[in-house]
Order: structure tokens, then C-alpha cells, then sequence
């Protein structure tokens, strides 16, 4: 094993949902890599907490709102012209309607769609096909393990996180003859302000906990390792597959 293929140095990586929880430490955990990061956010005046100073030639911004269709096309263009040697691109950004009065509700789903397999559709065909042409690229897709299995009353997330696992073997399949990796990274329970109030719920925190194998929740760094990894050429043999993050939660039996 060559210590040189675990690295990102000098990769592009595009990251969405870039502003917090995952996304920021995913921002952070690249940029610490020495990669240089074109982050996805929705708003302008968001905090780096600090990374902007940091890393001000490595950390660049791009602005788009990801529930908006023609944004997002235009976003894929932008990024091909203005960033035409792209190595990763990593589809993280995905709302949650855990709490809405009516589960069901379409309107709900269509804004978890548009944001959590939508934008990721439409800028996985816009960059894979230049990855394809480079003959190298990964594409990591960050779907949950509500992909693998239901959970109560969150029937949007879990449809749009198992729809977006599958486009990542579509992805896999259609490019890999071309260098282009696609993978998913699924997580368990991991504290981010999406998830905040069941962590700061004593009952809800240690009933997750005893969910899994190790006894505890996740941390958005362990969810950046595995990208990492995934990145760099150290995974260059993985393609099409599943990589879950959950602590043991999916395979623990009694």
C-alpha cells in the first residue's frame, strides 16, 4: 500500500450543501488536504468560520439555489467552463421534512427532490461526461441509510435517498469504461443541525445510540474520512457501491 495514492493535494472538488453540518466539514476536511474546494451554498453571507481566511486561495464559492432547475443547469455549465479539470464532485445537499404536519404532502417532497435528486441528476450529466473525457473523475454521492431500510413518517427523504443511490450505480455503470468512479456514502445518526433536537433529546439521543454497534452518534468528520478516501486514488478500484457509515446501526441484530 503507497502512502502517495492517499491523497487529494491539488484536486478540484465540488462540494453542495456547503454551508453546514456534512457539508462544512466536508469543506474543511479537503481543504486541510490541501485540495482546492469549490463550495455550493445558497447564500452569499453565510459563515466559514473562519476557512475563508484560511484558505482564501483554495476555498472558492459559487452561489446557487439548488430547488431551482434552470439554476442548477446553469451552475453545471459554469462549473465545466470556469473549472474544466473537475476530479470530485460530491452531492451532499438534502433537506429534511422530519416534523411536517402532513408527511405526505407533495408539496414537500417535490422541494426534497428538486434539492436531494434533482440537482444531483442534472449535475452529474452535466460533469461526468468531462470527467469521462479526462478519464478520471469521482463522484460521491451522500444518500443515508434511509436508502437501506424505512423510517417513520419521512417517506420523501427515504424515496429521494434511495432514488439517488441508484443514480449513483447509473453513473458508475454508464462512465466507468471511462475512468469515472460514482459511489455512495451512507450515514447513520450524525450530529448536525438537522439533527440537533433528537441529540439534545435525552430519550431520542440514547435510543439512537443503542441503535448502533458502537454505542454513540456519528460526527460530520468520520462522514469526511470517508469521502476523503473515496476521492483519492487509494479507492480506484471502487465503483457502484454503498459505503455505510452508522456505526453498525444497519447490521446489528439483538
Amino acid at each position: 500500500m503507497r502512502n502517495k495514492d492517499f491523497t487529494v493535494v491539488g484536486k478540484y472538488v465540488v462540494i453542495t450543501g456547503a454551508g453546514g453540518g456534512i457539508g462544512l466539514s466536508l469543506v474543511q476536511a479537503f481543504l486541510e488536504e490541501r485540495a482546492i474546494v469549490i463550495a455550493i451554498a445558497r447564500r452569499a453571507n453565510m459563515g466559514w468560520q473562519g476557512l475563508d481566511i484560511a484558505y482564501p486561495d483554495t476555498l472558492l464559492h459559487e452561489l446557487c439555489d439548488l430547488s431551482d432547475e434552470k439554476a442548477v443547469k446553469k451552475l453545471g455549465d459554469m462549473l465545466n467552463e470556469k473549472y474544466p479539470a473537475i476530479d470530485v464532485l460530491i452531492n451532499n445537499a438534502c433537506p429534511n421534512n422530519i416534523g411536517t404536519k402532513d408527511a405526505y404532502d407533495i408539496s414537500a417532497f417535490e422541494t426534497i427532490r428538486k434539492i436531494g435528486l434533482d440537482a444531483p441528476y442534472i449535475l452529474c450529466g452535466k460533469i461526468a461526461p468531462l470527467m469521462a473525457e479526462r478519464k478520471k473523475g469521482s463522484i460521491i454521492n451522500i444518500t443515508s441509510i434511509n436508502a437501506e431500510s424505512a423510517w417513520p413518517n419521512n417517506p420523501a427523504y427515504v424515496t429521494v435517498k434511495s432514488g439517488l443511490k441508484m443514480l449513483t450505480k447509473a453513473i458508475a455503470r454508464d462512465f466507468g469504461l471511462n475512468g469515472v468512479r460514482a459511489n455512495n456514502v451512507s450515514p447513520g445518526y450524525v450530529h448536525t443541525r438537522m439533527t440537533n433536537q433528537s441529540f439534545t433529546d435525552e430519550n431520542a439521543y440514547q435510543e439512537r445510540c443503542n441503535r448502533t454497534m458502537l454505542g454513540r452518534w456519528g460526527k460530520p468528520e468520520e462522514i469526511a474520512n470517508t469521502c476523503l478516501f473515496l476521492a483519492s486514488d487509494a479507492s480506484s478500484y471502487i465503483t457502484g457501491t454503498d459505503i455505510i457509515v452508522d456505526g453498525g446501526w444497519l447490521a446489528k441484530g439483538l
